[in-house]
C-alpha cells in the first residue's frame, strides 16, 4: 500500500484550504474519480485504488493509496494532487513516496 506525504518546498506551512470541499483542489483532474468523503479528510476512487489525503502533521499532508494497479500509478496519482495543491495554493509542492 503506497503512502506519500506532500509539503512545500520551501518548508513553510500550507495556507488552509477551505474544509468539505478539499475535491475541488485535491482531486487528480486527470482521472476519472469517484468521491467517498469530502470533509476532513477526502477520500476517493479511481480504478482499482482507494485514495485518502489528509492533514495530519504541521506542514504535511498525506496520501494513502489502497490497492493501485501499479507503483507506478500511485505515484501519478501523488504527483498530481501535489502539483494541484501547489497550483490551488501558490506554493511550490514536493511529494515522497514513503513506503510501497
Amino acid at each position: 500500500m503506497p503512502e506519500y506525504t506532500i509539503s512545500t518546498q520551501s518548508g513553510n506551512d500550507w495556507p488552509d484550504l477551505p474544509a468539505g470541499d478539499l475535491s475541488s483542489h485535491l482531486l487528480p483532474k486527470s482521472l476519472q474519480c469517484k468521491i467517498v468523503n469530502d470533509s476532513g479528510a477526502l477520500i476517493f476512487r479511481t480504478g482499482q485504488a482507494t485514495v485518502s489525503v489528509s492533514w495530519e502533521l504541521a506542514g504535511t499532508w498525506y496520501l494513502d493509496i489502497e490497492g493501485p494497479e501499479s507503483s507506478g500509478f500511485a505515484d501519478l496519482i501523488a504527483a498530481e494532487i501535489a502539483q494541484q495543491l501547489g497550483e490551488a495554493t501558490g506554493e511550490q509542492a514536493v511529494h515522497y513516496k514513503v513506503t510501497d
